[in-house]
């Protein structure tokens, strides 16, 4: 029984009265589909619009659920509405985001094969085929692993069409903005057999995979499916034209040939051009480009007129050679020539970019640097995809573009500024459109120069995803638009054995802390965390000085063993903003070396005054007050005490260096300059013989207290005297540091 158009309650049913099946009003006829699914839908609850009138509706990709693809082995990337920046260290899934988005959406590869499964999917694999082999095939087909991309898609529920929505709308909740669409790569219905009875019982588990890797291809096919966001059981199959109709799906990889000298490469901006130009051909409106051919097609008459001469004279000399050999021979007719000009052919690989030089001689588009020239390509590239959207999809359909390292020869001040006016594209290109447009043969009115987008213009809804290892780019993003991808392993039941690799993607939007501070700073000097195997922050100058020169000194003692070729990024924080950065190492989860000082006062009046460790009662030090509840009110001895232990205060994949005594009992500084002249004593006169700690101290307080600048103590002894010790501090940090192998593992981030 069908339910009359609005008779279910449910103003916004989503097909029209002639057509059966109301699936919000009947749950058991979800599954139905109308004769065309894409017909227009009725107005939504709350909505003014007649039955009829089409509405754009400017959907947006929300989020993306991905299982059992490579390092994505259960992972969700939520995305912004215009640039969602992905960064990371280099092998930590970017790239394998946008493979999967092609291959299931861009339908660019047939098939996947069992490398491209998640490591942990190979003992699932192995575990199905046992359970096959013992004959329970119900369980052996549920433990076959599959690929999945699971795509969130919201509206406004008050609109009032459907447009390339309606296919997906399979929901009964008439408050509900989401649609859902769930892409797979699974067994296929009734391979079961043939997948894993050809594969025998007993052999060792690397060449049962190898046999059944064989079988992917085969037997595993891709199925996409509408899912009811309030109800995961309520599924209906839809088609991959209409998800390509309500998303599409482009890339502008790194590698544009742009260094490729060779004759078939020479050119490549050229070749974009021409992209351009003959993209408007599908246009319904762009008839000037068969206007253009026809032109050449008169020019062309007389041409071939002549060239037909020439080729019969050149058949003619050839033809007693012909004859030498016995052609034609009998009843064979003799060939002729007619010379034959396609003008469409003559409109392909016609564009060249030159440059002026000196004298009228111009250059070609190889000789320009490199970096301009992926400028120029990218644009182009990006003009493109938005030339062929809104050529072929409906002004409403979602366009996923990725961009992957734009930064590719671009000096960082381009980088900036290309990441900065990337968003101004959607609006830019279709202003530069309606200008070309107007400017085509056969088209009137043209568009004067930096006039607006009209009512007309066709729109670009597009969502840009660009993946990038350049600190510039990160750091002109949106703190808040940034993605962080990071290796993460699991252990296994034992805690010491590292399990199969998997990547955590951070949307460090949500991060907890001063964001404030934390987007302020990273984009006012560089967020080279974002890339960084390990990091060292430091509070002063002084210190950002040292420690490179502490590292070197280091691996001279232990060659081999210090961490020259790890990629360790030291920042300057300042004394009073380490601790604002917590949140975000622990959420990134590299570990971090955090060097401070003990900054000691005394309690007495004048109330915090700077003292010397000896006499001090607490520390004024928030990176250290802050690093854990218990800390807040620590003194300064209980410091002292915590810090004999071996190896220094850590948690997690964070540790924490402040001074410490060279000796137990011994004298300690204050401050990096105290440390440091405790810790070479002859250096800066203070003798070795029975003082105090509080003399001693106190002289080395005295020793480095001169008119010289932090900095100017700092390059003194680095640059200068050679002979000097790492204080221990310092010493213990940096060796702790070599010790992390930079694999965060959950109990990390914890």
């Amino acid at each position: 029984m069908t339910a009359p158009h609005g008779a279910c309650g449910f103003h916004c049913c989503v097909f029209p009265p002639d057509v059966p099946g109301c699936v919000r009003a009947q749950r058991g006829v979800a599954m139905t589909q109308p004769s065309d699914p894409r017909v227009i839908p009725g107005p939504r609850h709350g909505s003014a619009e007649p039955y009829g009138t089409v509405v754009p509706v400017p959907p947006w990709l929300t989020k993306a659920v991905i299982r059992n693809f490579r390092l994505l082995r259960r992972t969700e990337l939520s995305f912004t509405d215009k640039v969602t920046l992905c960064v990371g260290r280099n092998n930590t899934g970017k790239t394998s985001l946008a493979k999967l988005f092609e291959f299931f959406v861009a339908r660019k590869k047939a098939a996947l094969r069992i490398e491209d499964f998640s490591a942990d999917c190979y003992e699932e694999f192995l575990a199905a085929h046992r359970l096959f082999a013992s004959g329970e095939a119900e369980q052996a087909r549920d433990t076959v692993p599959a690929v999945t991309l699971t795509l969130h898609i919201s509206y406004d529920k008050d609109c009032g069409q459907y447009g390339p929505l309606a296919p997906f709308v399979v929901d009964l909740d008439p408050d509900c903005s989401e649609v859902v669409i769930r892409f797979a790569f699974a067994l296929g219905d009734g391979a079961l057999k043939e997948f894993f009875g050809g594969v025998p019982v007993g052999l060792d588990a690397t060449a049962t995979l190898e046999q059944l890797g064989r079988g992917i291809p085969k037997h595993f096919e891709m199925s996409v499916m509408a899912v009811d966001p309030t109800d995961e059981a309520n599924v209906r199959p839809v088609d991959l034209a209409d998800v390509r109709t309500l998303v599409r799906v482009d890339f502008v990889e790194a590698q544009r040939g742009l260094d490729d000298e060779s004759d078939g490469h020479a050119a490549p901006i050229g070749a974009v051009f021409e992209q351009l130009l003959t993209a408007a051909e599908k246009s319904q409106n762009a008839t000037w480009l068969e206007e253009l051919a026809a032109t050449i097609d008169e020019t062309l008459v007389g041409t071939s007129g002549s060239l037909d001469s020439s080729l019969q004279k050149v058949r003619e000399r050839v033809a007693p050679t012909l004859k030498a050999f016995g052609y034609p021979g009998l009843g064979n007719q003799e060939f002729v020539t007619a010379a034959r000009l396609d003008s469409k052919r003559l409109l392909r690989n016609f564009a060249r970019i030159h440059y002026p030089g000196v004298a009228g001689v111009r250059f070609p588009e190889s000789y320009s640097g490199l970096g301009t020239r992926n400028l120029v390509m990218i644009l182009l590239r990006l003009f493109t995809c938005y030339r062929d959207h809104t050529a072929t999809s409906p002004e409403s359909g979602i366009h996923l573009v990725f961009l992957e390292e734009p930064e590719a020869h671009l000096h960082p001040q381009m980088q900036e500024a290309f990441i900065q006016r990337l968003t101004h594209s959607v609006n830019l290109f279709p202003q530069i459109d309606s200008q070309m447009r107007a400017t085509m043969p056969g088209q009137q009115g043209a568009v004067e120069e930096n006039s607006p987008a009209t009512d007309s213009s066709p729109r670009w809804n597009a969502q840009f995803v660009v993946t990038t290892h350049s600190a510039h780019v990160a750091n002109r993003g949106h703190f808040s638009d940034i993605r962080y991808f990071r290796k993460e392993e699991d252990t296994v039941e034992s805690g010491s054995e590292p399990g199969p690799a998997r990547t955590v993607i951070k949307d460090l939007s949500q991060v907890t802390g001063d964001e404030r501070f934390l987007r302020k700073y990273l984009s006012l000097t560089r967020a080279d965390l974002y890339f960084a195997d390990k990091a060292i922050l430091v509070e002063g100058a002084s210190e950002r000085i040292f420690v490179p020169a502490a590292e070197e000194k280091l691996a001279a003692e232990k060659p081999g063993q210090m961490p020259q070729h790890q990629y360790v990024t030291l920042m300057e924080v300042g004394g009073a903003h380490a601790h604002r950065f917590y949140p975000l190492l622990k959420a990134l989860g590299i570990p971090a070396l955090i060097i401070t000082d003990l900054d000691p006062v005394d309690n007495r009046k004048p109330k915090n005054r700077k003292c010397l460790v000896s006499e001090s009662g607490r520390t004024s030090n928030q990176s250290i007050r802050a690093w854990s509840p218990e800390m807040a009110d620590i003194t300064v001895a209980e410091l002292l005490q915590r810090a004999e232990t071996d190896p220094p205060i850590a948690g997690g994949s964070m540790c924490l260096a402040y001074q410490v005594p060279e000796e137990p009992g011994g004298p300690c500084g204050r401050t990096f300059e105290d440390a440091f002249a405790l810790a070479n004593r002859a250096l800066f006169g203070i003798p070795t013989g029975a003082s105090t700690a509080e003399e001693l101290e106190q002289q080395a307080r005295s020793s480095v207290e001169t008119k010289r600048s932090k900095v100017d103590f700092a390059l003194d002894h680095v640059l200068g005297d050679h002979d000097w010790q790492v204080p221990k501090y310092i010493r213990r940090g940096l060796e702790w540091l070599l010790a992390q192998d930079g694999t965060a593992t959950k109990a990390d981030v914890q």
